[in-house]
């Protein structure tokens, strides 16, 4: 069985230490595995029926106020034991059971007459100044010079005579090795006899950010915990940071816990294994009504849920993919997915697509077949319509353009229409009349309407007749981890960029835009899963302990906001 036994330290903040014991029988007592110098006789816990079974060798212990001997041990009782209070609690994920242990007896107080130092050939009085002095001379005299030598603190760490040691907790750990930290313990033990305070950790680090949300779950939940509860100074060569599973599945394991009415985000958390991991849930940008008139909100889905995009953007990766329909202008050539998508330094996310740098190399804005070195501005409906009108009304009031327009052959732009030479009307009519036609064309045939929701309102105003939904592209996919696709891309040589994309986002084959080409979770767990060795991956290798945009922790800590804050006003 796995055994974990926490004893509490009489300390403040109910410090513990905590111990794993993997045994058949877990001993207590004197000379037992766990040792406890009050009980004189072994105490003896074990599998029993379905529970914890114990057994006291010699006397009688109280379970729950009864006077026992044996039994069986549940979640929620409680044991005293010669001085121990010792509590059945719920096992933790990868435990088989736990406890919890305080209180202890005294050493017992040997009478006087049986010390007999009247026969030693100093008093007992002689004898205790001696010690004090041999004690003050050895542990804090000589520790003492090399704080004021460090050449002789140095020459005392490689002897056996005692050195700084003696009171230093050990090295800091790198991060912290810097000036004003490194050469200063003031900057962080503030107070004498008082264990670091966060205060003194949020004076460098006041950007960040609570693990949890203080707006959803109940501060009083949080109270008294520490910086120093997680990372551990000191402690060299271990990281300040921890990366232990059990630091997240001992909250996550169980999100029923932390639940609040009409929240439900959190899903439970055992491992990283197809039984112990939920599926990944994506953040989907939504529109708040009708084109997103009241603003964009994020709702998250599983795949399994058949999510859709509703980004507004029409476009079929299937035919740019397709060398037979699409190349590239300067190789002639497939596009591949880097052609559009180029990872950013970070590694995690892309750069993101616009019109001007992936798209108007083939995607001509020109709409005068006349004129074809003219675009049109991109992105603002109504500067383009305005341009249109604009241009065309030029063309048939401003005799020169006219006159230079009539006789001019017309260069054919593919998928554009042919544009009026002449006029028989006024030049503002002519110019207003073709105007029109070239909208109806960009927004109801071919242009505008190939990529975008456009709607035809039927208004007699020109700058009024149509629309164009808004654009809202996902960028970020899963905001709460973190992907490395550097890294990934270069794990196998053997093969190239888009074939390693196409493994994850099979976007060969998608026909519309509404399409979610995001990877199963499945996909992560043939390499990452913790069944296998592969490549096992922790929590804290996906995701962040501190979320970049949460609670501030300043606010949390310094302003005692754990205790106080976020108290709903009345009614």
């Amino acid at each position: 069985m796995d055994f974990l036994v926490v004893r509490l330290t009489g300390r403040a903040n109910n410090e513990a230490i905590e111990s794993e014991y993997s045994t058949s029988k877990l001993t207590l007592g004197a000379d037992g595995l766990v040792e406890l110098p009050g009980i004189r006789s072994l105490l003896t816990l074990e599998s029993k029926g379905g529970g914890l079974g114990f057994a006291l060798a010699k006397g009688e212990l109280s379970l729950n106020g009864e006077s026992k001997k044996s039994g069986v041990f549940n979640p929620g009782d409680v044991i005293e034991c010669q001085g121990y209070t010792i509590e059945c609690v719920q096992a933790p994920a990868g435990f088989d059971a736990a406890i919890r242990i305080s209180g202890g007896q005294e050493a017992p107080v040997i009478p006087p007459e049986n010390l007999e130092f009247e026969r030693a050939a100093w008093g007992l009085r002689s004898s205790s100044w001696f010690l004090v002095a041999v004690v003050a001379i050895v542990f804090l005299a000589i520790p003492l010079a090399g704080v004021f030598d460090k050449n002789l603190a140095q020459q005392l760490r490689e002897t056996p005579l005692p050195d700084d040691a003696l009171w230093s907790s050990g090295p800091l750990a790198s991060a912290h090795r810097t000036v004003g930290i490194a050469d200063d313990c003031d900057s962080c033990h503030e107070k004498p006899f008082v264990m670091v305070e966060d205060s003194s950790c949020l004076q460098c680090h006041r950007n960040i950010s609570e693990h949890v949300d203080l707006n959803i779950h109940d501060p009083e939940l949080f109270a008294g915990e520490r910086c120093a509860s997680c990372h551990r100074e000191h402690n060299e060569p271990a990281m300040i940071v921890s990366r232990d599973n059990g630091m997240c599945t001992d909250c996550h394991s169980d999100a029923m816990q932390w639940e609040k009415p009409g929240w439900n985000h959190m899903q439970s958390v055992s491992a990283f294994t197809d039984e112990g991991h939920p599926e990944f849930r994506y953040s989907f940008l939504r529109p708040k009504g009708p084109n997103g008139a009241h603003g964009w909100e994020t709702e998250r889905a599983a795949l399994d849920e058949n999510p859709q995009e509703t980004s507004n953007l029409k476009f079929n990766h299937a035919v740019h993919l397709d060398v037979d329909k699409v190349q590239d202008e300067g190789t002639g050539e497939a596009l591949v997915c880097e052609s559009c998508h180029q990872v950013e330094q970070a590694g995690e996310h892309f750069v993101p697509v616009t019109m001007d740098n992936n798209c108007r190399s083939c995607h001509s804005l020109s709409f005068d077949g006349i004129w074809p070195d003219l675009e049109l501005p991109h992105g603002d409906l109504r500067a383009a319509l305005v341009a249109m009108e604009a241009h065309y009304i030029r063309e048939f009031t401003d005799p020169e353009f006219r006159k230079a327009r009539a006789p001019r052959p017309q260069r054919r732009v593919p998928g554009k229409r042919f544009d009026a030479a002449t006029c028989e009307g006024d030049g503002l009519s002519c110019g207003r009349d073709e105007a029109l036609k070239e909208a109806q064309y960009q927004l109801a045939e071919s242009g505008c309407v190939t990529c975008y929701e456009v709607t035809d309102t039927s208004a007699s105003n020109l700058l009024d007749r149509w629309t164009i939904a808004p654009v809202r592209i996902a960028t970020d996919w899963l905001p709460a981890s973190r992907f490395d696709h550097v890294a990934h891309m270069a794990l196998d040589q053997s093969k190239d960029t888009p074939e390693l994309c196409m493994e994850c986002h099979e976007a060969n084959g998608s026909e519309v835009s509404t399409d979610v080409l995001m990877p199963e979770e499945g996909i992560c767990l043939e390499c990452h899963s913790e069944d296998h060795n592969d490549s096992e991956l922790g929590c804290i290798g996906c995701h962040g302990f501190h979320p970049k945009a949460g609670f501030p922790a300043v606010d949390a800590r310094l302003h005692d906001m754990l205790k106080t804050a976020l108290v709903k006003p009345e009614a």
